[in-house]
């Protein structure tokens, strides 16, 4: 697989909302005082599974996984859905910009409506720590699904500051799933699965 240089210290503080972060250097440091780091999740008939590292205790750097049964919190979905620009780009969607173009503006061309993300997965450590988001694309005749090039999170990614700020975005909210925030008990979305409904979803979405 090929990979992209990228660049991505580790984060610090998360970008409010409407906000720059103060330190895009900084952003994934705040991960290094807290007891496990997400190391990948995903989504599928609106249940998350996720993979993470222990990073204190005596079994220190083994990874876990877990398939969630409660239904995701819209702001999941929501945060999963802001990464699908960086799918796009890095599929090469957007052919009529150059390097000069603002990601605000690729984020509300026609071309970011065919794409979706469905899950990330980070990989290796410290300076060779990378990024692969998961997702594919609807065409003319279906749905073709896929995963970007290793994006090297420390390198050159022209949207590096935004890629950073919303994928701390989304791993916040896969720890806030796994603390216990879903769906509203009364979201008339929300609906029961079998045992054997979780299963299959969990087949179909392993991180």
């Amino acid at each position: 697989m090929s990979t992209v240089e990228v660049t991505m210290n580790q984060l610090k503080k998360a970008a409010e909302k409407s906000k720059e972060p103060a330190n895009t250097n900084d952003l994934f440091d705040e991960l290094q005082d807290k007891e496990i780091e997400i190391k990948g999740a995903s989504i599928n008939d609106a249940l998350c599974s996720y993979s993470y590292e222990l990073l204190k205790g005596p079994t220190i750097g083994d990874t876990l996984s877990h398939k969630g049964s409660h239904i995701i919190h819209e702001d999941l979905q929501e945060k999963f859905n802001n990464l699908r620009v960086f799918l796009a780009h890095l599929d090469d969607a957007y052919t009529g910009n150059d390097n000069a173009t603002a990601l605000d503006f690729l984020v509300n061309e026609p071309e970011t409506e065919h794409y979706f993300v469905t899950g990330f997965k980070l990989t290796g450590s410290e300076e060779n720590k990378s990024l692969i988001i998961v997702g594919g694309k609807d065409v003319a005749h279906g749905t073709i699904k896929f995963e970007t090039p290793k994006v090297k999170l420390q390198g050159y990614y022209l949207y590096l500051h935004d890629l950073k700020t919303r994928l701390y975005e989304a791993i916040i909210e896969v720890e806030k799933y796994r603390d216990g925030k879903t769906a509203p008990a009364d979201d008339p979305d929300q609906f029961h699965m079998t045992f054997e409904q979780e299963d299959d979803a969990f087949e179909n979405s392993k991180v």
